[in-house]
């Protein structure tokens, strides 16, 4: 009982924050109420329950049949097995709110392939709890400022992204991240894009700090 309140509340707060991703900052947060992205329609509460009801309307709109994106139940899911993991002690709160702010601005990136400034000062302040500014930080945010006006090839949400890690997380593990997601992209862009075109890089970063998180985890 208690695993499964703690997975209802990592997939509730991911709820929540799948609602600032779709609206802010374009939107109001609080009004109006949900509703399908195709048809309009206004959510009940039974439209609503994380994960739940995306199983039960097999993942489509209940009035339009129209799919729901992906990337809802994959965020919900994945933010209440964390908190499974967290609450098992296998992983700390500073490892959990990473977990979540990557996946977040993941999705942003995806999405927009942006990320709004002030989603990110929200998840570094209570990161400073945990950390404190080093080199490392230093020198990527710095990085992140030059890079709204420099073109850097990475754009300076990258940068911004990895200065939050380094809050946390040791320098070699930050040149572990580099160098994977660098490896990562690289594949990406020869075997699955098709243009030469600007690719979301926020996403190959999180991945990479996703898997030395359940490196250290397993081994």
């Amino acid at each position: 009982m208690k695993t499964f309140l703690y997975f209802f509340l990592g997939a509730s707060i991911a709820s929540f924050l799948g609602v600032v991703i779709k609206r802010f900052p374009n939107e109001s947060i609080i009004v109006p109420r949900s509703r399908c992205d195709s048809c309009g329609q206004t959510l009940s509460p039974r439209d609503l329950v994380p994960l739940v009801s995306q199983i039960v309307n097999r993942f489509r709109c209940r009035f339009c049949k129209s799919r729901i994106s992906f990337w809802y139940c994959f965020f919900e899911g994945a933010c209440g097995l964390a908190f499974i993991l967290w609450s098992a002690g296998l992983l700390t709160a500073e490892q959990l709110l990473l977990l979540i702010f990557s996946c977040v601005l993941s999705i942003y990136d995806i999405r927009e392939q942006s990320y709004p400034l002030l989603i990110w000062g929200c998840f570094v302040l209570p990161l400073l709890y945990f950390g404190e500014w080093n080199i490392w930080a230093v020198s990527l945010f710095l990085l992140g400022i030059a890079g709204s006006f420099i073109n850097m090839k990475m754009g300076s949400g990258d940068f911004l992204y990895l200065a939050a890690l380094a809050l946390a997380v040791d320098s070699q593990k930050i040149l572990w991240i580099i160098q994977l997601s660098s490896l990562s992209g690289i594949f990406f862009m020869l075997f699955f894009c098709k243009q030469n075109k600007a690719i979301p890089f926020v996403p190959f970063l999180a991945t990479a700090y996703l898997l030395l998180t359940a490196w250290e985890l397993i081994f």
